[in-house]
């Protein structure tokens, strides 16, 4: 025997032709073996099979409805192998015994019999082939539920091995990257997820990394990450990292999932903001009583006090000093005031091309000569815009000083104004030195400044002023590159627009002239 026909295993490798059956009786069993001949995708584990006839009576035909099925039926078995002379598997299902040795006998030698009792093991073929094929419909309909849930949901996924390379990833993944998964598989998970336009997202190895945790300690981690986009918006996210073991309890899997959690987390951070002005306004009413009253007469007495001839230079110099701190104090007071109170409600709308080249010409007058040029682009055909012209050219004008600030050797600063669906997008951008990651993150809180001698109160009362028009504040940096920020602004799409009334809240604990006056009030002489 060569080594070839050695391994051959099963008679069904030798190449066996289909097999031809016929079967005699329609006892226990018959559905089985008629189903065992109709099922093409048995083929896969048997020869093909054919059945070419039954051998029974008319009422047993009639029975099992092989007329109806097209299945040819004879009287006895000898016609049956007399129509069929290819047959070459013939079952007896009779429950009697008695003749089946001249069956035997008369069979044909290229005509296999299979007797009653071993019929059962082709019963339990079929048994086995329904049972694995409902396995299989159900193990595909778990598969298809599973694809459908890991490539419809918006988060990255991935499986990981033990040294950290991809096994297997979502969609969202790969495809973000712009390159086929095959190229992705076996490449360290750092270097296959990224950013927008293929940016990174561990650009070096993170020192919280979940991943990290989770091949330590076996055990589930997460980590929430910040990052900035191509364009300098900031970015956050939550990673997480799942272990998987296998059937001895070792951990053989790393699944990381990543969601993009910026929407979610903006919105967080402004009802925190909201939350924090709502405490600063109550603070702000107890201040004006308690501190600007005395903070007034204080004012008042040192600036009499600075009139007086009896002062010597030093003690002339002390009180100046006392006099521009209490000042000092009013500004800062002044300004808690200010955000905290609502702004009176507008009832006008700006046209944007006239407004903001007038406050470009305003900044460029003022501060031409420090070596700063200001250039005004508006797209043309552009809707008024629904906010009061003055407070949108302080805003703007706010954002111009800010960018001056952090352009100290000068430069040229952008204004762009464009429309963006139902809204008009006010752009300012400078090429200063911008803002990293954590300084973006707090941006927007009040009372935090990067600016020598600041209250931090600039772009908290843009965003306040934008809240109550309506409309919004982007803001993207990056280190070394500048800063743009963009007001999002409710554009005037109908002539039947009206500015909903800002109810104002007044201080009804002082006097408005008292509550509105400055602490250098001194009395006239």
């Amino acid at each position: 025997m060569s080594q070839g026909e050695a391994e051959r295993t099963c008679l069904w490798e030798d190449g066996l032709r289909e097999c031809v059956l016929g079967i005699v009786g329609t006892g226990p069993g018959f559905a089985a073996l008629a189903a065992l001949a109709e099922e093409h995708d048995l083929e896969e584990f048997l020869p093909p099979m054919r059945l070419a006839g039954v051998a029974c009576t008319p009422e047993q035909a009639a029975a099992r409805g092989l007329d109806r099925r097209g299945t040819a039926h004879y009287d006895s078995w000898r016609e049956l192998l007399a129509a069929h002379p290819d047959l070459t598997v013939l079952v007896d299902l009779r429950e009697e015994r008695l003749g089946l040795t001249d069956l035997r006998t008369a069979l044909p030698p290229q005509v296999s019999l299979i007797d009653r009792q071993a019929a059962v093991f082709l019963c339990a073929l079929h048994n086995m082939h329904r049972a694995g094929a409902h396995t299989r419909t159900r193990l595909g309909h778990s598969r298809a539920l599973l694809d459908a849930v890991v490539t419809q949901i918006r988060e990255d996924i991935l499986l990981l091995d033990l040294q950290g390379r991809v096994l297997d990833m979502n969609p969202h993944v790969y495809q973000r990257t712009g390159r086929p998964k095959e190229e992705l598989l076996g490449q360290p998970c750092r270097q296959v997820q990224t950013l927008a336009r293929g940016v990174p997202f561990c650009p070096e190895p993170c020192a919280d990394c979940p991943v990290q945790a989770t091949l330590r300690t076996e055990r589930k981690a997460e980590a929430r990450m910040t990052r900035v986009s191509p364009g300098g918006e900031l970015l956050y996210f939550r990673v997480y990292s799942y272990p998987i073991f296998d059937e001895r309890g070792d951990l053989e899997r790393i699944m990381v999932m990543r969601r993009d959690i910026t929407t979610r987390t903006r919105l967080e951070r402004e009802r925190q903001q909201a939350e924090k002005l709502s405490v600063v306004g109550e603070m702000s009413m107890y201040l004006a009583h308690e501190i600007r009253n005395p903070l007034c007469a204080i004012g008042g007495f040192i600036t009499a006090l600075g009139r007086s001839p009896n002062l010597d230079a030093a003690d002339r110099e002390k009180v100046e000093i006392i006099l521009a701190e209490t000042r000092r104090l009013d500004a800062m007071l002044t300004s808690v005031l200010n955000f905290a109170r609502p702004a009176a409600p507008g009832h006008s709308d700006a046209d944007i091309a006239p407004l903001m080249r007038e406050a470009a010409e305003l900044m460029g007058i003022g501060y031409a000569g420090q070596g700063f040029r200001f250039a005004c682009e508006v797209e043309p055909g552009l809707p008024r815009a629904a906010m009061d012209p003055d407070r949108l050219k302080q805003c703007l004008v706010n954002l111009m000083k800010n960018a001056m600030e952090a352009m100290p050797g000068g430069g040229e600063i952008a204004l762009h104004a464009r429309r963006e669906d139902d809204m008009l997008a006010l752009e300012v951008r400078d090429r200063g030195h911008g803002m990293s990651p954590r300084e973006l993150d707090q941006v927007f809180s009040p009372f935090r400044s990067t600016k020598a001698g600041g209250y931090g109160l600039g772009l908290a009362m843009i965003r306040k002023l934008m809240d109550e028009a309506g409309g919004d504040v982007r803001i993207a940096s990056t280190l070394g590159q500048g800063t743009s920020v963009t007001l999002l602004v409710p554009a005037v799409l109908s002539m039947s627009w009206s500015p909903s009334p800002v109810p104002e809240i007044l201080d009804d604990t002082l006097p408005r002239d008292e509550a509105e006056a400055a602490p250098g009030c001194a009395p006239k002489d």
